[in-house]
């Protein structure tokens, strides 16, 4: 009997440490004009390969992909990045936004993205020096001449504790909004 309760016990302990889950918030600008017909946006975001993933990442200076072994996003970066945007959008008051498969249609919009770099950059010592946030791609309405949306974000971090460098991605998502709503 007592083998049996000891090996059972095994099964609810574990010396691995708790993945912790990270949330990130949509950009919200202000108190910002409502327009009388928002314009209907659908947003595609793609990630380059290695950041479709819910690990939160690290780069290092010999370009070694790395990861945090006990935290996460709450989804992988694509979903991630592309809630954050549309959220985001519809705070403003002038944008909806559609299903990407509605952009076709001539009365929308599309918010193409790549994102190129969604991570920790690690420097001397395995220290965290601070996270990077870059995004190429295009805003198009209609037949328009599309508008050519880059973002390359750079954040340091002064603190290695995982609550800090959450912060910074945070910082760094706010940035990168901020610059596309800029530019459509």
């Amino acid at each position: 009997m007592m083998l049996v309760t000891g090996a059972c016990a095994g099964l609810t302990q574990s010396d691995k440490p708790a993945i912790s889950k990270w949330w990130l918030e949509p950009y919200v600008a202000g108190v910002q004009a409502v327009a009388d017909a928002p314009v209907n946006v659908a947003i595609s975001v793609r990630v380059v390969p290695g950041l479709d993933t819910d690990r939160i990442l690290t780069l290092s200076d010999d370009a070694e992909l790395g990861q945090f072994a006990s935290a996460r996003w709450v989804d992988h970066v694509p979903e991630l990045v592309t809630s954050l945007l549309e959220r985001s959008l519809q705070a403003t008051g002038q944008f909806a936004v559609v299903s990407e498969s509605a952009a076709s249609r001539p009365e929308n919009c599309l918010l193409e993205l790549e994102l190129r770099e969604f991570f920790a950059d690690i420097g001397p010592g395995e220290r965290v020096t601070g996270v990077r946030v870059s995004s190429h791609g295009n805003f198009q309405c209609d037949a328009a001449t599309p508008v050519v949306i880059h973002s390359n974000v750079s954040i340091p971090v002064a603190d290695e504790r995982m609550r800090v460098i959450v912060a910074a991605f945070q910082r760094a998502m706010n940035k990168m909004t901020q610059e596309i709503l800029d530019k459509i």
